[in-house]
């Protein structure tokens, strides 16, 4: 990989308590690393189960993130610029 990049995120909830975080490192090509952030999207996407969620009697919450995302997919493709709800370090 020549363009080696590396970014680093972070979620907080509404209390500023730590959700998640991570680095995502490979070649990007836009700035601020953004197609690098959508390869680790589908990445991460691709590596999740529903039936998992069904497994552990818990679908709502497979209903209620895939809702999530599709609601911020519809503001990012709405809008030329869109930082979302949480922030990013």
């Amino acid at each position: 990989m020549d363009n080696l990049q590396t970014f680093h995120f972070k979620m907080e909830n509404d209390e500023g308590e730590l959700v998640v975080k991570g680095e995502i490192n490979g070649e990007a090509e836009i700035p601020f690393h953004d197609d690098l952030k959508f390869k680790a999207i589908i990445a991460l996407l691709n590596s999740i189960d529903k039936k998992n969620f069904k497994d552990a009697g818990n679908i709502h919450i497979f209903d209620d993130y895939i809702s999530e995302i599709e609601g911020t997919i519809n503001e990012l493709k709405a809008h030329e610029h869109f930082q979302g709800k949480n922030n990013q370090s």
